[in-house]
This record gives structure tokens, sequence and C-alpha cells, in this order.
């Protein structure tokens, strides 16, 4: 029973983080065009686009951090495997390292767009 729960969390630690970076970049780009005007007199839609943007950003940011801690889990529950043992053991441990490692770094991302998008507002078409 343990090896499926630990290989199951190894899958969610590294394909979690890049699906919750992919939704708030998707969803960030949405709450986003609602600040553009959509080229009519008069201003754009009214919506709380820094509220918005802080709460999208605030959800990716939590599901990543708890996708990374199942990494944490799985590789925790298969620390007596290496890398090149046999699967299911050694593909949980690879997929547990592989998913503590990128963790943090669509984490940085989650946060520097939604940073980006706050500091840099409004709409400028080129």
């Amino acid at each position: 029973m343990r090896r499926p729960r630990s290989e199951a969390l190894a899958w969610i630690g590294a394909l979690g983080p890049p699906f919750c970076w992919a939704g708030q970049h998707i969803a960030g780009y949405a709450v986003g065009l609602a600040d553009c005007p959509d080229n009519t007199a008069g201003p754009g839609w009214n919506v709380p686009v820094d509220a918005l943007t802080i709460v999208v950003g605030g959800v990716a940011a939590t599901l990543a951090v708890l996708c990374g801690l199942s990494a944490v889990a799985a590789w925790r529950a298969t620390r007596d495997a290496d890398d090149d043992d046999a699967p299911p053991a050694g593909r949980s441990h690879f997929l547990a390292v592989i998913g503590m490692t990128i963790t943090p770094l669509f984490l940085a991302m989650i946060v520097m767009s939604s940073a980006g998008a706050i500091v840099f507002r409004g709409c400028v078409q080129s």
C-alpha cells in the first residue's frame, strides 16, 4: 500500500508545479485583459485586477508549495531507493527529486509573474 501512495505523491510533486504555473499564467492573462479597453469610448471592464491577480497568484503558489511537499513526502518514503533502481521504487525516488528541484523554480515564476502584473499595470499595445 505504501508504494502506490509514494508513486502518486511523486507524480503530483513532479507535474503539479508546472500545471500550477500554467494555470496562473492563463488566468493572469485573462485577468490582465480585463484592464484593457476594447477600443470603445470609456474605460475597460470594472474588474478589480490587482485583487484578482493576488488571489490567482496566491492560490497557484499555495498549490505549488503543496505539490512540493508531496514530492518531499514521496522522497522520504523512497529514500532507501536509488534513482537507477527498478521501478516503481527507483522511478518514484527520481520523480520526487525532480519535484523537489523544480518546485522552487516554478514558485519563483508564479510570484514574479503576479508581482510584475501588479507593478507594471495598464494595457499597453505596441
